[in-house]
């Protein structure tokens, strides 16, 4: 089986998250990283990092949090976790052993406060 991640470019209040890949294919039982690097205004700190996840035709939904590494949706089955890198301003997700229910597209979001 073929697994298709889709992360988005999110951007907030003129900061921004990048996320790199467009369209990442893995085979079911990989492990993968979602990658997300933020930039954000002079004189501002990220409050908060997050993880979020949209199925097809449905809302998203978040999925971590850099406060909270326990999985939000009992689906995920902690096996999925994101590290702060406040030096290189990165917040990477890693999904562990990825199934067909995985397939979804990806974002990365953030809270800045002055």
């Amino acid at each position: 089986m073929i697994i298709f991640l889709s992360p988005l470019l999110e951007m907030i209040q003129g900061d921004t998250v990048t996320q790199p890949s467009i369209l990442t294919l893995i085979k079911e039982s990989q492990n993968i990283t979602i990658h997300c690097k933020y930039d954000i205004a002079v004189g501002y700190n990220p409050n908060a990092l997050f993880w979020c996840i949209q199925d097809p035709n449905q809302a998203s939904q978040l999925i971590l949090s850099e406060h909270s590494q326990e999985d939000i949706l009992s689906r995920f089955q902690n096996r999925f976790s994101a590290l702060h890198d406040k030096t290189e301003k990165t917040f990477h997700l890693n999904i562990t052993v990825a199934v067909l229910s995985d397939s979804a597209t990806y974002f990365c979001a953030l809270s800045a406060t002055l």
